[in-house]
């Protein structure tokens, strides 16, 4: 495992080094700004005290709206360490960091799922998805979260506290997979539950007294700037065009109601808590669902290199023993389609269209063996 992730790591820094212009300054900004304004006592969360940082990085004095974090609380003490180091630098440990997270929870997957002898296969399908490069592109978090649920899969049945130490790293962005949040809180009142849901209480709570020793009004200021009006330093959440299917119904219903984007969210939960009150949740086999279904049904985010974590699902059902041929070459085109995107909002199509291609194996699976 060590030599694949080694050999992995290498190839992407001689990589990163070939193609600066491919992996700009963009995203990271907010997590590098955030730590350097955090660590010397000011709001990470104030697009005002954001924008002199960002100006000063970028070299770029007539930029005028800043990146703004969005983030919880808990979530700065993963960003401040690299508030230490320069900003180049930073930037390309974080982006080794990234790719590491990505091959570790491929391998992770391949051993929850069945790919002992194509872990290089395994790991081709992992890196050639384009909601990755699309990650690495924007300089965001989205494989700390994969690795989470990696993480969570492959030491659930073993090691319940330390798979829920994994499960929090989803909450860097809780509106992504609040699905899979809300069955893990569901699933406590079994004794492993319990164990999970403490092990990831326990490591959001240790992010959480960090973030508040080092500023006691922190969670007061994320709370602000989730109300503030669009300004001229931030645009309000509710004011962001994402690609996703509540925002199309909040659209059709009434546009001016924020809160309509997150009622399909909320169906689906009850939903999903009705069908597993009347059987134990199989974590295994019920993830690559779920996670399928939270990316369906999330209320904000859905941004292209969020898609990341549907590399659980596509190798969860690509493992499965049956000529996966066909499914394969229909991703990859999925997937070649998504490398070729313009702009953020464009991408409605993609978890749809990776869930269309995904049913419709099982179902083919389900039939054969029935």
């Amino acid at each position: 495992m060590w030599i694949r992730l080694v050999a992995v790591t290498i190839l992407a820094g001689l990589l990163f080094q070939a193609k600066p212009d491919w992996f700009p300054p963009r995203d990271y900004l907010e997590y590098y700004s955030a730590a350097k304004v955090f660590a010397s006592g000011g709001d990470p969360y104030d697009g005002a005290q954001l924008l002199p940082v960002q100006q000063h990085i970028l070299g770029n004095a007539d930029l005028d709206k800043p990146v703004s974090l969005w983030t919880p609380p808990y979530t700065l003490a993963l960003y401040l360490p690299f508030g230490l180091l320069p900003y180049s630098t930073a930037h390309f440990v974080w982006l080794l960091l990234q790719t590491l997270c990505l091959a570790t929870s491929v391998e992770l997957l391949a051993r929850s799922y069945d790919w002992h002898r194509s872990l290089w296969l395994a790991q081709l399908i992992g890196f050639a998805f384009s909601p990755f490069f699309w990650n690495l592109h924007f300089g965001q978090n989205t494989a700390f979260i994969l690795l989470g649920l990696a993480g969570f899969v492959r030491f659930r049945p073993t090691r319940p506290v330390l798979a829920g130490c994994f499960a929090a790293l989803t909450a860097i962005k809780p509106h992504l997979l609040a699905v899979f949040g809300v069955l893990l809180i569901w699933d406590a009142w079994n004794r492993d539950g319990r164990r999970a849901l403490l092990g990831g209480l326990l490591l959001v709570l240790a992010g959480s007294v960090i973030a508040v020793a080092m500023q006691p009004l922190i969670f007061q200021w994320f709370l602000e700037a989730l109300r503030r009006p669009t300004t001229a330093d931030t645009v309000r959440l509710a004011d962001w065009d994402v690609p996703l299917l509540s925002y199309q119904f909040r659209r059709a219903v009434d546009p001016n109601r924020f809160w309509l984007q997150f009622l399909p969210l909320g169906i689906t939960c009850i939903s999903v808590i009705v069908w597993f009150s009347k059987r134990r949740i199989d974590w295994r086999n019920a993830l690559p669902w779920i996670v399928l279904l939270s990316c369906l049904v999330a209320p904000y985010g859905g941004w292209i290199f969020d898609l990341t974590v549907l590399v659980l699902p596509v190798l969860a059902l690509l493992c499965i023993p049956r000529d996966p041929r066909a499914t394969l070459l229909a991703l990859a085109l999925i997937s070649w389609f998504g490398f070729r995107i313009v702009g953020l909002a464009e991408p409605i199509w993609f978890t749809p269209a990776v869930a269309v291609v995904l049913g419709y194996r099982w179902y083919q699976l389900r039939s054969q063996t029935s």
